[in-house]
């Protein structure tokens, strides 16, 4: 009975010591099996990594909460459009609140998203006409 490789093995010790318990106690005794037990959280997130859901899951989590981060003038006059790989995209309805976002509030707003969800997950804004 061969285990998959990286994973501990009974040694030949315990797996005696096991089954003697389980001669002793007339009942079958299983194996320690904690050492394979993982957390779910661990393994939901390295889900979501290889099927490349990570970058969806945040660009929806910033379309809930855009308007929190910005402020209801912001939020009227902008949208998140999608991110990827770390740029978030967002269309702005007129000029001149593109401008103001991009030259006085982008690194603000940029910090608070970071703050948020991480240096990794959105790396920099990218303001687009829309």
């Amino acid at each position: 009975m061969s285990e998959p490789r990286g994973r501990p093995q009974e040694t030949a010790q315990q797996w005696r010591y096991r089954r003697l318990r389980a001669e002793w106690r007339g009942i079958y005794e299983a194996p320690d099996l904690r050492p394979f037990e993982k957390k779910v959280g661990d393994v939901v997130a390295a889900v979501l990594k290889r099927a490349g859901l990570n970058d969806r899951l945040a660009e929806e989590t910033i379309l809930r909460e855009w308007a929190a981060m910005v402020g209801d003038f912001l939020a009227a006059q902008s949208k998140p459009t999608g991110l990827r790989q770390g740029v978030l995209q967002v269309a702005v309805l007129q000029t001149a609140v593109r401008y103001d976002l991009e030259r006085n509030l982008k690194r603000e707003i940029l910090n608070r998203l970071q703050q948020r969800f991480g240096k990794t997950v959105v790396r920099d804004i990218r303001f687009i006409s829309g």
